[in-house]
């Protein structure tokens, strides 16, 4: 009995090998990115490039389908492991392209966007020239065109200057120092270092914190910096949120400050009760509200959260102080 031979592709085993090598690629950048041995330049240069090869697998197992579809024989595990391993590498650059394209280019929210918090900046964005090209073209091509789509205006719920319409200047019917203080804390609760502060030197002196934070997944880098000013009904609290790359995380800066605003809500909560703050709203009247006195109801007299400055600090010695004599 004659046998004849196996057709047997070459297209089959190469877009296995080639798939696995861009989703190799994929997975060291990423796990590289998030602990900190590349750049941001690097890791979007590495998802590129994986993707390219990954489309390559694609196709070479496309060919490998077409041609034992005509000519029969075996190969059809592995372009199907090919076809795995391709939509796998292409996923997260597929997923960080789209969330750099829908953020619209905003890298830096504040909570007043006329007079925002000092930001002493950590970093330098000229060292990623990639990612600053591929901002300005996204800022030509992508955004005017995503900005003009209803949906995506209603999605983000984003102002003409970037930010979301909940992201105000609050108020808190409580001293500066005592805002500090908390805030101070819920950075902390946060895991965010603090980096740069100016302490309430008196309970009602403006003060300021910048922390410094990373996103969850791939680890980039933002600042935050909280403002505390003296107001008629206690204290105001502005928050600045800045991103120091144009990459994006599933964290937005908008979101930072919610987590803040929420975090410090909870410290004052288990702090002084309920609390009222007030958000200020843009253009409205500054309201004249009283503030209010907090009684402390415990039977053990509370320690400051921190230590009073004072730039005078000689101490008066009795003795030698001429001071006239009361009695008689």
């Amino acid at each position: 009995m004659k046998r004849y031979a196996v057709h047997r592709t070459a297209a089959a085993p190469a877009s296995r090998a080639i798939a696995s090598v861009a989703l190799a690629i994929t997975v060291t950048a990423f796990f590289a990115k998030r602990f900190g041995f590349i750049d941001a330049d690097v890791f979007v240069l590495s998802l590129l490039f994986s993707a390219c090869v990954a489309l390559l697998a694609f196709v070479a197992a496309v060919v490998a389908f077409q041609r034992i579809w005509s000519k029969g024989g075996p190969g059809v595990p592995a372009a199907l492991t090919a076809v795995l391993f391709a939509v796998a590498a292409l996923f997260p650059p597929t997923v960080v392209g789209g969330m750099m394209i829908t953020s619209g280019g905003v890298n830096d929210v504040a909570t007043n966007q006329v007079d925002p918090p000092e930001l002493k900046m950590q970093a330098v964005v000229e060292q990623q020239p990639f990612l600053n090209w591929t901002t300005g073209f996204l800022k030509e091509t992508a955004y005017p065109f995503l900005s003009g789509l209803p949906q995506q205006a209603a999605l983000r719920r984003f102002e003409p200057d970037g930010r979301t319409a909940d992201i105000v200047p609050r108020r808190y019917r409580i001293a500066p120092g005592q805002l500090h203080v908390a805030g101070a804390k819920a950075l902390e609760n946060l895991n965010w270092t603090i980096v740069d502060e100016l302490p309430p030197d008196l309970l009602d002196a403006a003060t300021r914190l910048q922390a410094e934070g990373e996103t969850g997944i791939l680890g980039l880098k933002f600042d935050v910096v909280l403002r505390i000013r003296p107001d008629s009904v206690g204290a105001l609290l502005d928050v600045r949120s800045r991103s120091r790359t144009s990459l994006r995380d599933l964290s937005t800066n908008a979101g930072q400050i919610r987590t803040v605003f929420d975090e410090i809500d909870r410290v004052l909560l288990e702090t002084y009760g309920n609390l009222a703050r007030v958000s200020v709203e843009e253009g409205e009247e500054e309201e004249e509200l009283p503030p209010i006195v907090l009684e402390d109801q415990r039977d053990v007299i509370p320690l400051p959260g921190f230590k009073p400055y004072f730039e005078d600090t000689e101490t008066i010695d009795p003795d030698a102080a001429d001071l006239p004599d009361l009695e008689g």
